[in-house]
């Protein structure tokens, strides 16, 4: 962004010495070199992108969130999703599950988050390119999970997740009222337990 925003000069840094006193005028400078640099790094449209590519966790919530509020299709291109989708199965580990970041060994919360968000995408259960045992991706997910003791196995936050997909499911068929009618803590454990065991068969 520095090179597509010539006009912005970043303004030479400012050195104070151990004996010197720092002035008003070197603060100021100092600001204003800061403002500078950070002009240099500001898109067109305003906002400061920056990659924050890693961690495995970061994109379901952001799915998941646009699912449940009806805001996935008006948010996302179909391009969007399938790049997304790329993302994801292009950081999938052999044994076919996921970590918390690209690199990182399986794990069940990064497994289940990454596979929901596949399906939420429009992944089929039996997409996603062929290993070598001719399993698809999604497929290779899914045995995953169920070998490592199933979502159940999830960790609070993952459950969490899962609890508010289930809870907008049922919701949406309009199986039970919501705001529900015993109580939100009641259904919101139940559904914990029903979500995980389900959520691979989405």
């Amino acid at each position: 962004f520095a090179k597509e925003n010539p006009g912005v000069r970043v303004l030479p840094q400012v050195k104070v010495k151990d004996t010197e006193d720092v002035t008003e005028d070197i603060v100021t400078n100092t600001l204003r070199r800061a403002l500078s640099y950070h002009s240099t790094l500001q898109a067109h449209d305003g906002h400061w992108p920056g990659d924050y590519g890693g961690p495995m966790f970061l994109m379901p919530g952001l799915v998941i969130t646009l699912s449940i509020t009806g805001a996935l299709n008006a948010v996302l291109s179909e391009e969007h999703k399938k790049e997304m989708c790329r993302y994801v199965y292009n950081h999938q580990n052999r044994d076919g599950g996921w970590g918390l970041h690209i690199e990182g060994p399986s794990t069940m919360f990064g497994s289940v988050l990454n596979y929901v968000t596949l399906r939420l995408l429009g992944e089929g259960a039996n997409d996603g390119r062929g290993a070598n045992d001719g399993r698809g991706a999604m497929e290779r997910g899914r045995s995953w999970i169920l070998e490592h003791g199933g979502a159940t196995a999830l960790t609070s936050w993952g459950k969490m997740w899962l609890s508010v997909l289930y809870l907008e499911h049922l919701n949406g068929l309009a199986t039970i009222p919501f705001p529900l009618r015993y109580g939100f803590f009641l259904i919101f454990y139940h559904s914990i337990q029903v979500s995980a065991h389900l959520c691979i068969f989405l």
